[in-house]
């Protein structure tokens, strides 16, 4: 039997991910957000306490726990160890959670000042996550740990609590090295300071700022569908009454293995569609839709791994785009702000494969005449999504969002300018289509091949060559047995 031993230091802080009860000696209990003090290790066991009872030790598995980054203090009798993290994050996790018991007891006894809690907590808690997210800039960063301390100081007035003293940095004063008359200027000066919050009235603390520019935030979580082969997923904003996408696509490459093809973009399928206007917004109809083009061999098959050994392969071109089915679901009460979008709910659109001669733009047309995609339609197959409006511009979205545009997110813009523009946006954007081709067969009996090229030529006739500022556009189209298949060079 192996040995107990110590954790190494920066191994002693972790939380619990999951619920452990379980009725066995030595044993001690958890619930999912509980800081643990690990102290030993043996094979897949901790031994150690948590820091809510620090009376009660005994040992819990490895996989519950996550180990986060801290800070071992041995100078006094008991060793303490804290999470690594900013002091005002400390602050500000500390004061959550009073808060939220407080909070509790506010509903209890139905007090006035519940709604106005509840929404200083919400904003705390979407100021902590703008600092976690570590991409804020010092001077940004200095300016909201002066408004977080700010408003923990006005919570503490409403709520009658007591008044922490911090100097004009909003730090904590340490007692032990300030003097007394120095700690006794600084409660005069924090007195004055939420004095002067609170009696500004909530009309002019609160101005209400025009906003020009909107974006649509689309999170995909997953793709269900019967496919033997990868496909490419190609998302827009479509309006219904115009019968026109208005933002360009956004592309997915999901494998035939049910998992996006970009490893890096496994777990941040995520898409802005920016440059919204006040006139989009006010749409009547507008669709978030998903083209599905299967990517693969010429014709649909299915391969029988029965039979695979005995049977020789046939040889099939590979590297075809066909038309495989649309996606689509009515994102007007979204778009329109009717109902706001949480990017933690996920929402299902049903998926319609097309028919044997008919294209995407024809599916689509079906399922917009259809008020709801029968089950035996879809079965059960189609996309799952999060979806949430933003305000503002790029800028602004990633500062007050940090948690939802963190790192790289793809950007999809409205087709054609803004409703405002910005000094410096330049566009020089070409934007062409391919519905469908009709040819005829001639005077033989089967289909041909055929292929048609589509260049950009000037007024002379003269195709432009790509090294110039218009964009050259290469389109083939190859049809084989009657169907059409399209490559984008």
């Amino acid at each position: 039997m192996s040995q107990w031993k110590p954790v190494k230091e920066k191994d002693r802080y972790g939380i619990a991910i999951h619920n452990f009860h379980q009725d066995a000696a030595y044993r001690i209990k958890l619930m999912v957000g509980e800081a643990v003090h690990i102290l030993e290790e043996n094979g897949g066991w901790f031994f150690g306490y948590s820091t809510k009872n620090r009376a009660v030790r005994g040992i819990f598995p490895k996989s519950y726990i996550h180990i986060k980054e801290c800070i071992v203090d041995r100078t006094g009798p008991v060793e303490v160890v804290t999470l690594k993290q900013p002091h005002v994050v400390q602050e500000l996790t500390s004061v959550l959670r009073e808060w939220g018991h407080i909070w509790k007891h506010l509903y209890i006894i139905h007090s006035e000042h519940f709604e106005t809690i509840e929404h200083r907590i919400y904003e705390l808690i979407r100021y902590r996550s703008k600092i976690l997210s570590g991409t804020l800039p010092v001077d940004e960063l200095k300016e909201i740990k002066q408004l977080v301390t700010s408003k923990i100081d006005m919570g503490n007035k409403l709520l009658d609590l007591d008044m922490v003293v911090r100097d004009d940095q909003g730090n904590i004063l340490n007692p032990d090295i300030t003097s007394t008359i120095q700690l006794y200027w600084q409660h005069e000066l924090a007195t004055e300071r939420i004095k002067k919050a609170t009696s500004v009235p909530m009309e002019k603390a609160q101005k209400t700022l025009t906003q020009y520019s909107h974006i649509f935030f689309v999170s995909v979580r997953n793709f269900v569908c019967k496919m033997s082969e990868d496909a490419e997923l190609l998302m827009t904003l479509y309006d219904a009454k115009e019968g026109r996408a208005i933002t360009e696509n956004y592309v997915v490459r999901w494998s035939k293995e049910g998992l996006a093809r970009d490893i890096d973009q496994l777990h941040n399928l995520r898409v802005l569609f920016t440059d919204l206007g006040s006139r989009d917004l006010s749409r009547e109809k507008v669709y978030l839709v998903c083209y599905v083009v299967r990517v693969g061999a010429m014709e649909v098959r299915d391969p029988d791994h029965r039979r695979s050994s005995h049977v020789p392969k046939k040889v099939h071109a590979e590297g075809m785009r066909r038309p495989f089915g649309v996606a689509a679901m009515d994102v007007t009460l979204y778009i329109t702000g009717k109902i706001e979008g949480n990017e933690e709910e996920h929402h299902f659109i049903p998926f319609l494969q097309c028919c044997e001669r008919d294209n995407l733009d024809g599916t689509l047309r079906r399922i917009l005449t259809l008020k709801e995609l029968p089950q035996k339609e879809h079965k059960g197959q189609g996309l799952w999504t999060s979806l949430k409006l933003l305000h503002g511009d790029l800028k602004q979205v990633r500062e007050e969002n940090p948690h939802l545009v963190l790192g790289n997110v793809t950007i999809a813009r409205k087709m054609g300018f803004p409703e405002v523009i910005l000094p410096g946006d330049v566009r020089n954007d070409l934007y062409l289509t391919l519905v469908s081709g009709e040819f005829s067969k001639g005077s033989k009996s089967t289909d041909r091949n055929v292929e048609v090229t589509v260049r950009v030529c000037n007024e002379k006739g003269q195709s432009i060559p790509v090294s110039m500022t218009v964009t050259c556009v290469l389109v083939i189209v190859i049809i084989y047995s009657n169907k059409v298949t399209s490559k984008f060079i």
